[in-house]
């Protein structure tokens, strides 16, 4: 169902845009690319969007949904672990000093570098969850410090920093699709591979041991791939936040608690929502934009306040 989903609103986002399209449009785009008049709004605009929109969405909530399991939190997230923090400062650092060809590299070695900091600081006390999740609130307080400073110090960078931190897809082509495709390619497959090892985890340190496995590895790989998927994400799109919180919860209200079905339907959901937000930020007020990371933000508070 979340596949069908999936290729429904995908095909429905292709029709939205400054320039509507009818369905009859999109297809002879897609089928008669040479004399479509079409072809060059659907593939070299909204496609590579649609691509990054999907990518980022199951990034970020396969990172979530390993977070909540491996430190035993329903409430961990990126923005927890202070990796997204991590990203955007060093992007509106990037901003500031007027390298803009180089955002997605330094959100990709802030996210990393917050990663390799809370292994370093948490590595005496065994890698505890607790240990994890207090060193992430401490480094996105720091990180958020400063991307506050670099708003302040900063006026004539202002609104492209503020933007990039709402998070947002816009103006995203087929660049940022190749950045994005080696690491989906490689880390969602491989997370989904892992899924049943943190079901071993989520049963106590103690357990886990005994039926053989090296938590310390298991643990700092888990959180290493989730770390990668949410760095590569924040690098392309922004800070987009509540997805990796929503998908993971609405996966294991549908399927329990298995990570080997939890993973990949995080993933689907992450997807969608992303893709679902993407549509409601560019048709609510039409010919204007609302950043998605604005959509995901209002949607994931409803979420929790029913939840």
């Amino acid at each position: 169902i979340s596949i069908a989903m999936l290729l429904v609103i995908s095909f429905i986002s292709l029709l939205f845009g400054s320039k509507p399209l009818n369905i009859s449009n999109v297809f002879d785009a897609i089928f008669n690319y040479s004399s479509s008049r079409y072809s060059f709004i659907v593939f070299e605009y909204r496609i590579p969007r649609l691509l990054i929109a999907m990518m980022v969405g199951m990034s970020l909530a396969i990172a979530g949904a390993i977070f909540q399991g491996v430190l035993r939190n329903p409430l961990a997230s990126t923005d927890v672990l202070g990796i997204g923090k991590g990203a955007g400062f060093f992007a509106c650092l990037v901003i500031s000093l007027n390298l803009k060809s180089s955002i997605s590299i330094a959100a990709m070695i802030g996210g990393l570098m917050v990663g390799i900091i809370i292994y370093l600081l948490t590595k005496k006390t065994n890698f505890k969850n607790t240990s994890i999740v207090i060193m992430g609130i401490a480094m996105s307080a720091l990180f958020d410090a400063g991307i506050q400073y670099l708003n302040i110090s900063n006026s004539a960078n202002v609104q492209t920093i503020l933007l990039w931190l709402t998070g947002s897809v816009w103006g995203r082509y087929w660049d940022e699709v190749q950045i994005l495709i080696p690491y989906v390619a490689i880390f969602v497959p491989l997370a989904i591979i892992l899924a049943h090892k943190i079901d071993i985890l989520s049963l106590g340190d103690k357990v886990a041991i005994n039926l053989g496995e090296n938590i310390l590895l298991l643990r700092v790989g888990l959180l290493l791939i989730g770390i990668i998927l949410t760095a590569s994400s924040v690098s392309v799109s922004g800070t987009i936040g509540f997805v990796g919180l929503i998908a993971p919860h609405i996966a294991k209200n549908l399927v329990g608690y298995k990570h080997r079905l939890v993973i990949p339907l995080s993933g689907l959901i992450g997807a969608n929502l992303l893709v679902i937000s993407d549509i409601i930020g560019r048709t609510i007020i039409s010919p204007m934009e609302i950043p998605v990371g604005i959509v995901t933000a209002f949607m994931g508070a409803v979420f929790y306040i029913i939840l």
